[in-house]
């Protein structure tokens, strides 16, 4: 797809209709034929970077479960990232259309997976996931937003985090053993 080269060569401030029409070689109006207008064309970017996304996602922990699977979730997001930083930009600004939230549900159940493997129950799944999901997020964010500045993100902050957050799913996953243990051991 053309607009997302752009964006991938560019910048996401690159995609214009003017520059896609460049790039295409045609004239801007003869972009109104596939497209309504930029809105949609950032839709179809956005939607296109999301299902990438997901299926990068998925991929990095078929077969893994509990703290190898984990980092590779969390190092999988970071590299699509910083891979393709622009692009995010654009998935993160698309509107909630039923395709987006499909795809984006496609990499929910490879998270909720990753965590399920630790034992935990569907509510802590939950938690754990929109915890994850903002942290990992977050240091996405400050990652693309630091590129233009200058600045080198920290590895050991995003270490520092994996290891808390799989260290805290394992006390939890041992947890749920024991109090399972004790539930069979009581007669109930």
């Amino acid at each position: 797809m053309a607009a997302v080269e752009l964006v991938d060569e560019e910048g996401a401030a690159a995609l214009t209709t003017t520059a896609l029409a460049r790039r295409l070689g045609v004239k801007q109006p003869a972009l109104y034929a596939h497209m309504e207008n930029l809105a949609a064309i950032q839709r179809a970017v956005g939607l296109y970077g999301m299902r990438t996304m997901s299926e990068e996602l998925r991929s990095a922990v078929l077969g893994r479960s509990g703290d190898e699977a984990l980092r590779a979730l969390a190092e999988a997001y970071r590299d699509y990232v910083r891979n393709y930083p622009d692009r995010f930009l654009v998935q993160c600004s698309a509107p909630l259309s039923p395709e987006y939230r499909a795809a984006g549900e496609r990499a929910a159940e490879a998270v909720r997976a990753v965590l399920r493997s630790y034992g935990l129950t569907e509510d802590e799944v939950r938690l754990a996931h929109l915890s994850f999901r903002a942290t990992i997020h977050g240091f996405a964010v400050l990652e693309v937003q630091s590129r233009s500045a200058g600045a080198v993100y920290d590895d050991d902050a995003f270490e520092y985090f994996l290891d808390r957050f799989a260290e805290g799913l394992r006390v939890r996953e041992a947890g749920t053993r024991r109090e399972a243990g004790t539930r069979r051991g009581s007669g109930t």
